[in-house]
């Protein structure tokens, strides 16, 4: 893992970063090696938890794994064998989270996905944009989770807040 630089922002009733967290992707013979380790592997647009572990189904044949445990990388990586392509994104993402009362209201003016409560229950995630920056979306409790590239961190807090005040 690099040692990415930590990427600051105001403080906001309704967006905050999420704390730090493993991000690990995993592709190739990845289902096999996730159902050989007793996790059934996120059908799309849907997540899994198992063993402390959240997987996010992320595409054709891959799957994000996070976690609080800086060791997830090296203990996916034991486990598997050569077919499961392993890689750290850690470093690479940054999370943000959209809580509250308005946090429905705060995505639908960038995200063009239903979040309804029934239509994106806590199993489910999306590809998707929010504005022009590409993430992914989840549900943690009562938070929303958006992961996109480290390097559009600052541009999708902008947003979210920017949305938030009603100036989107």
């Amino acid at each position: 893992m690099l040692d990415a630089q930590t990427i600051w922002f105001s403080a906001a009733d309704s967006v905050q970063a999420a704390p730090f967290r493993s991000i690990v992707s995993l592709a190739g013979r990845a289902a096999e090696f996730l159902s050989e380790t007793g996790v059934t592997p996120p059908a799309p647009g849907r997540v899994a938890r198992h063993g402390g572990v959240m997987y996010l189904w992320a595409g054709p044949e891959t799957w994000l794994a996070m976690a609080d445990d800086a060791d997830l990388e090296d203990r996916l990586r034991a486990q598997a064998g050569p077919e499961v392509a392993i890689t750290d994104q850690s470093d690479g993402k940054f999370v943000l989270f959209v809580h509250g009362p308005r946090a429905r209201k705060i995505l639908a003016k960038l995200v063009p996905i239903d979040l309804d409560e029934e239509a994106f229950d806590e199993d489910a995630t999306a590809l998707t944009l929010a504005g022009h920056i590409p993430v992914q979306i989840w549900r943690e409790e009562e938070k929303f989770a958006l992961v996109c590239f480290r390097s559009f961190a600052e541009g999708l807090h902008h947003a979210l807040l920017q949305a938030d005040t009603g100036r989107i």
